[in-house]
């Protein structure tokens, strides 16, 4: 990908759960779950039911708000070991809020630079997006947020919603190498993104209007037949009419069994 590194932010839930600069991991799941739930409200207070959706799943027990005092009194211990030790992880009224900035939390650094990239992209400034996109996405530390914590209450919409955005961003980036004349890194952007999400359309356009790109009649078949056979076990159905439309505009109508 192109774009540096950025920084590493102080909270991170982009992968791996982790703490400051230098990425301290938190023991426990529960205290884990905590401060994501918390972390993605970052500045602002979540209520104690909103808690104990994250962390149960079903009924709570009874000692559930003194337990979330504990896995509370876990996070203000490992935020003293980190540069982020001035952070402020305040209860009352009924709930939690860490005071955290925007900047420190890696999750709304992605979201932001992503968004900046895709307006980059939608008004044509190809290398711009290229640059933002790579920046946003080397922010993540696997494919996947806040592995090891179950998706429970609030946060299987939202850990779902930055997964989803991960992968749209990984499609926008394509898509910007596309326009600047780097389909190799095309598809080296699409291959992880079809691995794991193999049902994804726009993706298998982009593989084939990369390997069209490169002269590779061949690759644009095959892509083709993998998006078909894929389709097919998964949903019992064939791709859209868009991703046909497309299959026969970059091959001149060529026939190609799937």
């Amino acid at each position: 990908m192109v774009g540096s590194t950025p920084e590493p932010a102080g909270c991170h839930v982009l992968g791996r759960v982790r703490l400051g600069a230098g990425r301290t991991g938190i023991r426990g799941v529960k205290p884990r779950a905590l401060l994501v739930a918390l972390l993605l409200q970052a500045g602002h207070r979540v209520s104690l039911d909103a808690i104990q959706e994250a962390l149960w799943d079903g009924e709570p027990p009874r000692s559930a708000v003194a337990n979330i005092r504990t896995h509370a009194s876990t996070l203000r211990a490992a935020l003293a070991g980190t540069p982020l030790a001035g952070t402020a992880l305040v209860a009352g009224e009924g709930g939690y809020a860490l005071d955290v900035p925007a900047e420190a939390c890696d999750h709304l650094r992605f979201l932001d630079l992503g968004a900046a990239g895709r307006t980059a992209l939608l008004t044509g400034d190809a290398d711009g997006a290229t640059r933002l996109l790579g920046s946003a996405l080397a922010l993540w530390d696997g494919d996947r947020a806040a592995v090891g914590v179950p998706r429970l209450g609030p946060l299987t919409g939202a850990l779902g919603h930055l997964d989803e955005e991960r992968m749209r961003a990984v499609e926008d980036l394509a898509e910007a190498h596309l326009r600047v004349g780097e389909p190799r890194a095309a598809l080296r952007d699409l291959t992880g993104l079809l691995s794991s999400a193999p049902l994804r359309g726009r993706s298998w356009a982009l593989r084939m209007r990369a390997h069209h790109r490169l002269g590779e009649l061949g690759g644009v078949f095959e892509t083709y037949r993998g998006a078909c056979v894929v389709f097919r076990e998964e949903l019992g159905i064939t791709p859209d009419r868009e991703l046909h439309d497309l299959y026969v505009e970059l091959t001149g109508g060529l026939p190609r069994s799937a």
